[in-house]
């Protein structure tokens, strides 16, 4: 593969282990199909049939349920490089909508596409399905957080894990990341009300424990909120002890010796 091919999956998938090149080729392939889409765009309406996956190749999106008196509510937050509809799948039609939260570029891949990840790459088929896994319980962590915490701890907390999510991805600069929503939409994500998120955010800046550089935030009591919290970051250990070899493995990393042992 060339070595000016750049991929935010691939560098999100190599967290955890190390690709090979003919892996890196296979995700090169699911990325091949480029589609800009802008701001406020939808990729996907409530009812629509749904062909495969697609691979958010840059830009951030959002999973979004509506009501009946017009308010919405952010379910998820996609970032770069992460595979939007590989948990859904097995459902033949989109049970929420998702609009891109930032310009960006979204690459479909067909389900009959991903037959090679099962006979070919069953590595890299694994790792989806474990880094799917991650996901699900950093969802789950969400929304006892909603659940349980106090209106900052749920604030504090998304925070929190949105920093984590990105830096998986090896994108922001420790603790200082991107934050590319209103405090309207904020709120949608934590179950709060715009004035009470500029409340928050106020008090926190105040207090010194954040600074605001919109769309940047830079968290400074990082340890301290997360002891506050109780956080558990879903993505530091991943368990690939169960993958399967790598088909075609070029290179000896640390994480395919790990694998070995």
């Amino acid at each position: 593969m060339s070595e000016e091919y750049h991929s935010c999956l691939v560098s999100r998938l190599s967290r955890f282990v190390t690709l090979t090149d003919q892996e890196c080729d296979f995700i090169a392939e699911m990325e091949s199909d480029e589609h800009p889409r802008r701001r406020g765009r939808p990729i996907v309406r409530v009812g629509d049939r749904t062909e495969g996956i697609a691979i958010l190749k840059s830009g951030w999106a959002v999973v979004k349920a509506d009501s009946s008196d017009g308010r919405s509510q952010i379910l998820r937050v996609y970032l770069p490089g992460e595979v939007m509809g590989m948990t859904e799948i097995g459902s033949s039609h989109a049970n929420h909508r998702i609009v891109m939260q930032t310009d960006g570029i979204i690459c479909p891949f067909p389900r009959q596409g991903l037959a090679p990840l099962f006979s070919d790459y069953p590595r890299l088929g694994a790792l989806l399905a474990a880094v799917g896994s991650l996901d699900q319980i950093a969802l789950r962590h969400h929304a006892s957080s909603l659940g349980s915490m106090s209106a900052t701890g749920k604030l504090k907390f998304w925070l929190l894990q949105l920093r984590s999510r990105l830096e998986v991805a090896n994108i922001g600069l420790g603790n200082r990341f991107q934050v590319p929503f209103s405090q309207v939409e904020i709120g949608q994500a934590v179950g709060l009300t715009s004035i009470y998120v500029n409340k928050l955010l106020r008090r926190f800046v105040d207090n010194g424990e954040i600074e605001i550089d919109r769309p940047y935030v830079r968290l400074l009591k990082r340890a301290d909120w997360e002891e506050e919290c109780e956080f558990v970051n879903a993505f530091v250990n991943m368990d690939t002890s169960w993958f399967p070899p790598a088909i075609g493995l070029e290179t000896t990393g640390e994480a395919d010796l790990a694998e070995r042992k």
